[in-house]
Formats: C-alpha cells, structure tokens, sequence
C-alpha cells in the first residue's frame, strides 16, 4: 500500500507533467508566448513554470528569450521534432510520396531525421525490398516490423530534441556504408545553399551525402523563410530537389538559373 507522501508525489507528478503537456500544445498552436502569460493561463506561480519550462527545455523542446518562450526555430535553434513533426503534415507527406517514386525494388537507402523524411515510411512498401539506414528513432520504430524492410538503425548519442541518433559513433556507421539513394531535408535554403544550426547535424547529413551514389533532397516552401548558421551542402550537390508547389516563382528562377534540377510536387 502506498504512503501517503508517496501518493502526493504521484499526483503532483502526473499534474505537472499534464501542464507540461499543454504548455506545448499552447507553444505550437501559437508560437511565442510570454512566461507570465503561462503563469495566469495555468494558474501557478512563476516559479512553478520556469520549472516547467527547464523541464522542456533540457529535452530540447523549448527555448526562452527575453520573458517569453517558444518552439518554434531561429538562426541558432532548431525547432523540436515533436513541433515540426505538426507542421505541413499534407506537403511532407506529398515530397515523402514523390521520393519514394523515385527508389527502386532492391535499393539502399540512408535518409535522415527530418520530418519530412519520415512519411517515407507511408509508402515504402510499394517499392519493397530495400534497406533503409536511418539515424531517425521514429523511423526505427515505424519499421522494424515491416516486411520485406532490411532495416540498419545507426547508432550514437541520442538528442531528444531531434529524436534521432548523432555524434562520431553515428557518423562512423555511416561512412561504413556505400547506398544507391541518400534522401533529406534540410532546416532552411538560403539562395543556393543549405543551412542548419547544429555541427552534429551537418556532419551526419554530409556522411549521408558522402556515401550515396544519387541524393535527393525534399524541401517545402517554409525553408526558403528562415535563416540558419552553419552551410551544410550547396543545391547543386544533390541529384534531385523535390519542391512543393507553394514555393514562390522567384525562388524557383534562382534555383532554375542557378542549374539545380529540381521537380515541383
């Protein structure tokens, strides 16, 4: 029978994790929102939300500036899997559809963490067998009983905020691999150019890039609204970019006379 105390415990625990819970789905319904706002909206001290808010934030699903908080990414930070994972779930899941169209019975593939990639995983059965190398803990999980998948999960150090394996042991067990497609999205286009925030991130995307002998990469017209820190690839490295239409004409005059190949979806 349980203690007292450790009955408290349990309930306090399990309320803080519900607010925790709704502080995000506040976050990605809205984007920023101010820490008092949360505070008044909750019903709880200030310091019971920055409690909250550490939480969050050493799992990589949050980050604050100024007095207020968000999910959403900038230069420096990426936004959580959990959050992008919502975002532009119809276009992700055309660009992951037109990628598959584009693997062949019996092929290799490594693809990466993004949430674009996943949805891969809708439609990979149409092209069965293949083996997929993936760093990406969701795709793992979405895989490992798949018929006709040979499935070859790479280790490494585990980042809750891109749910997904990264570091040398990683990188390493990529570069052990040679595949015919390498297919991935990125954080951000900047005219000609990929960018992302994070070292660990560009370093497997550039191993993913290194072994394969086509590479594919899938992009929605969101990437071409942010800036990001570290270049990781140039357009031109890729075989094929897989474009939603929604991307703007001058976007894709900059890519078309900048010789990228590229096919609206």
């Amino acid at each position: 029978m349980l203690r007292r105390g450790m009955e408290l415990t349990i309930v306090q625990n399990s309320k803080a994790e519900r607010r925790r819970a709704e502080i995000m789905r506040v976050l990605m319904d809205g984007g920023s929102v101010q820490i008092k706002d949360l505070a008044e909206r909750f019903d709880v001290s200030l310091m019971t939300i920055h409690r909250d808010l550490n939480d969050l934030q050493e799992q990589g699903l949050v980050r604050r500036v100024r007095g207020s908080v968000s999910a959403e990414k900038t230069m420096l930070f990426e936004s959580s899997y959990v959050y992008r994972a919502r975002q532009k779930v119809a276009e992700k899941q055309a660009l992951a559809k037109a990628a598959v169209a584009h693997i062949e019975p019996g092929n290799a593939i490594v693809w990466d963490d993004s949430s674009t990639a996943y949805h891969m995983c809708d439609y990979i059965q149409a092209v069965t067998p293949v083996t997929v190398i993936t760093n990406a803990l969701p795709v793992m999980e979405r895989l490992h009983n798949m018929a006709e998948v040979d499935l070859i999960a790479l280790g490494g150090r585990y980042h809750r905020g891109y749910n997904g394996f990264f570091g040398m042991a990683c990188e390493k067990a990529i570069r052990s691999y040679h595949v015919d497609v390498a297919i991935m999205s990125t954080t951000t286009v900047r005219g000609l150019s990929l960018y992302t925030q994070d070292e660990h991130v560009v370093r497997t995307k550039q191993a993913m890039m290194e072994i394969a002998r086509r590479k594919i990469l899938l992009v929605d017209d969101s990437k071409f609204h942010f800036t990001a820190l570290i270049h990781v690839a140039n357009l031109t490295d890729f075989d094929l970019v897989l474009m939603t239409r929604s991307v703007d004409e001058a976007a894709q005059k900059r890519l078309r006379e900048g010789g990228v190949r590229f096919e609206l979806v």
